[in-house]
């Protein structure tokens, strides 16, 4: 068996030394860091790079030619690590952001959907009418928990809005029964139709249906087959 030459042995020495602490082969400084090599601290800091390809400039082009991280790149372990568990952490940031835009949207609907609008309230008094107290009587006692809120329209009017937020108040405060159901005020629009609108146009829809009628060929057809 041949004995290891020096420069063979210091080579290989080298490449232990890198894959111990990072490609630096024969280096036991960081320039880049302030931390020694191969410490807790250190790695620390190295694991703090993004993985995947940097981007580089070869030949007056840009490679690759989307735009990637120009920072070093990740030690050996830490690029084991990021193929490993790849999609990983990417896919979690994606999924975070879909999360936040459903929840968004599931928020700005049951917000609607625990409005008490124009039309739960009497024009002249100002107090509930009966939709809006079953209306309300719906938000503090079905709507869950973690959405339970009410919310009502505002009126551009500081002291009609006053009158109906003490009303709502007052209501809301002989329904909880001790539990505390957060009541303010919305700037909105109505989207909806009060039930009596709707009640009148199924009214009229069911009204303009005519009757039922056989057609000549219908009843000939019918006529020519009976035996």
């Amino acid at each position: 068996m041949r004995k290891l030459t020096l420069p063979f042995a210091l080579l290989i020495a080298g490449a232990i030394q890198g894959c111990a602490t990072g490609p630096h082969f024969f280096q036991h400084t960081d320039p880049t860091s302030c931390h020694e090599p191969g410490s807790d601290e250190w790695w620390a800091e190295k694991a703090l790079r993004l993985p995947g390809e940097r981007q580089r400039c070869h030949k007056g082009k840009i490679w690759p030619a989307r735009p990637r991280s120009p920072e070093p790149e990740q030690q050996l372990k830490h690029i084991y690590h990021s193929e490993h568990y790849w999609p990983l952490p990417y896919v979690c940031q994606d999924r975070a952001a879909v999360y936040s835009m459903m929840e968004m949207q599931t928020a700005l609907g049951w917000q609607e959907e625990t409005t008490l609008y124009e039309r739960h309230f009497d024009p002249i008094t100002n107090q509930l009418t009966r939709a809006g107290e079953l209306h309300l009587d719906r938000i503090v006692r079905v709507i869950p928990p973690e959405r339970r809120a009410v919310y009502v329209q505002s009126t551009l009017d500081p002291v009609l809005d006053d009158v109906r937020m003490e009303t709502v108040n007052a209501a809301v405060a002989s329904r909880s029964s001790g539990n505390c159901v957060p009541v303010s005020l919305r700037d909105c629009q109505e989207l909806s139709r009060a039930a009596s609108e709707v009640k009148a146009i199924n009214e009229m829809y069911n009204s303009s249906i005519p009757s039922p009628r056989l057609s000549s060929a219908g009843s000939s057809g019918a006529s020519s087959s009976t035996p």
